[in-house]
């Protein structure tokens, strides 16, 4: 209806050559704007699997000592292919004969489900006290700490402590800790969690929902503390 209103329109103001030029023209156009959009559709085709693969999560907690909130952590993973960056951010902020406040930070980088790179670092009042990486190089694990260098010897770590914040550990019968540098057993709890005893008698223990971390319990020798998922 529009273009038959159009073109009366046209017949009415214009001689007939110039309707027939005016024709052309808008055939050349539609032609070049259908070539724009074929050619901008293609490019967004290729580029839309490259968009599917990335996928990012975030986790928020907060860090919980004798009924109050002494801090809080930040977990992100961003998965991209067969490739995955894990990041903890965290600040506890305590005291007890003095101030105390923590800043720590730690990655995981995981390729084709086997660790590649990580790193620890914290400070402690503003004086780092860790600062230390692992890294996957030529077939073996290398540990850099205070500009040292030494080998672990194991073949492939597939899951450490960070890792378990997005992944349940339902098959695993060992896990990485990177603070030990050695593996940690796996044993179910009662209550339902899943409990790591460290060398020196603390304990982590794991509860999840969903497939999600939503609580840790730190037992320590000499105070118990929680980290408990924001909703």
């Amino acid at each position: 209806m529009l273009t038959l209103i159009v073109f009366s329109l046209l017949k009415k103001c214009m001689s007939p050559n110039l309707i027939s030029l005016f024709f052309k023209t808008a055939t050349h156009l539609k032609a070049f704007i259908s070539k724009v959009l074929i050619r901008f559709s293609i490019k967004l085709i290729l580029f839309l699997p490259i968009i599917s693969l990335s996928q990012n999560s975030r986790l928020d907690y907060n860090v919980m000592f004798s009924g109050h909130n002494i801090g809080w952590l930040r977990l992100e993973k961003n998965d991209v292919g067969n490739k995955s960056d894990l990041l903890l951010v965290s600040e506890i902020k305590t005291r007890l004969l003095f101030p105390i406040r923590i800043f720590s930070k730690e990655t995981s980088t995981y390729e084709n489900g086997k660790l590649i790179y990580s790193s620890q670092f914290r400070k402690t009042n503003g004086k780092t006290n860790l600062n230390k990486e692992i890294r996957f190089v030529e077939n073996e694990y290398e540990i850099v700490e205070n500009d040292k260098k030494t080998k672990l010897s194991c073949p492939k770590i597939d899951s450490n402590l960070l890792s378990l914040f997005f992944q349940e550990p339902k098959n695993s019968k060992e896990v990485y800790c990177d603070n030990q540098q050695s593996f940690i057993k796996v044993s179910k709890a009662d209550d339902g969690g899943y409990q790591m005893k460290f060398p020196n008698g603390n304990y982590n223990c794991y509860y999840y929902k969903e497939g999600i971390c939503v609580k840790v319990k730190m037992q320590h020798k000499f105070y118990i503390a929680e980290i408990i998922i924001k909703y």
